[in-house]
C-alpha cells in the first residue's frame, strides 16, 4: 500500500481528482485529494494566496507518490525536487511560457486584474475567472523549482486534445528532470484528463506505475 497525494489544478478543487482517488483506493492504496488554499469558494479568495501557500498545504500530508494535474503537476514536481516522495505523476503540467507571462504582465500594467478561466470539463467544479496574480504565481513557482533535482521516477501524462496547455510542454518537463521518465499519451482526452473518457486508462497506468515506478 502506498500513500498517494492527488493535487488539482489552478481554479479547480479536489473533486477533479476523485476518479483517480476512487480507482487507487480500490487498488489498495491510501489517497488524499485536498482542495488547495483559495480554491473551492470564490475566485476572489485566490488573491490572498500564492505558490508558497499551495506548496505548504500539499506538503502537509506526507506521501509516497504525488499525482498532480496541471498546476498540481507543477506542485508535485516541486515536492519531488525536495525529495519528499519516491515517485511522481504529472498530468498535463504547464511549462513556463515567457510570451504568456509577458502578456499577463502587460495586461496587468494596463489595469486588468482578471482573465477568463478555461472552459470547465463535464462534471468539473471550478472558477470561471482567475486573478492574473495567481497565474503569475504559478509560473514563478515553476521557475523557482530546480527540475534537475527531480531524480525519482516520473510518469508524464499528455492529453492529445488539451485545450489549455500545449502538449509540447511535457517535452520541456521531460528534458528538465534527471530521473527516469515514463510517457503516457491520452488520445481522446482534454486538459482535465481525470474527468475525461480515458480516465480508466489513466487509473490503470498509475496503478502499474506505483507498483513498479521505474518500469516503462
Amino acid at each position: 500500500m502506498a500513500r498517494i497525494l492527488l493535487l488539482h489544478g489552478l481554479g479547480g478543487t479536489g473533486a477533479t481528482m476523485q476518479p483517480l482517488a476512487d480507482g487507487l483506493t480500490a487498488a489498495g492504496h491510501l489517497t488524499h485529494a485536498p482542495t488547495l488554499p483559495g480554491h473551492g469558494s470564490q475566485p476572489e479568495q485566490l488573491r490572498d494566496v500564492g505558490w508558497v501557500d499551495w506548496l505548504t498545504a500539499a506538503e502537509a500530508w506526507p506521501a509516497d507518490v504525488i499525482v498532480g494535474q496541471s498546476m498540481g503537476g507543477s506542485l508535485a514536481l516541486a515536492l519531488a525536487a525536495r525529495g519528499t516522495c519516491r515517485a511522481v505523476v504529472a498530468i498535463n503540467p504547464p511549462a513556463p511560457d515567457p510570451d504568456a507571462v509577458d502578456g499577463l504582465q502587460w495586461r496587468q500594467s494596463r489595469g486588468h486584474e482578471w482573465v477568463d478561466g478555461p472552459p470547465l470539463a463535464d462534471g468539473e467544479e471550478g472558477y470561471t475567472r482567475l486573478p492574473i496574480d495567481a497565474l503569475l504565481q504559478m509560473a514563478q513557482g515553476w521557475l523557482l523549482t530546480v527540475s534537475t533535482a527531480v531524480t525519482v521516477p516520473l510518469l508524464l501524462v499528455t492529453s492529445a486534445l488539451d485545450e489549455v496547455v500545449d502538449p509540447f510542454s511535457a517535452d520541456a518537463v521531460a528534458a528538465g528532470v534527471t530521473g527516469p521518465v515514463t510517457r503516457l499519451r491520452l488520445e481522446r482526452s482534454g486538459h482535465v484528463a481525470t474527468l475525461g473518457p480515458e480516465r480508466h486508462l489513466l487509473v490503470a497506468a498509475i496503478v502499474r506505475f506505483v507498483a513498479t515506478p521505474a518500469t516503462p
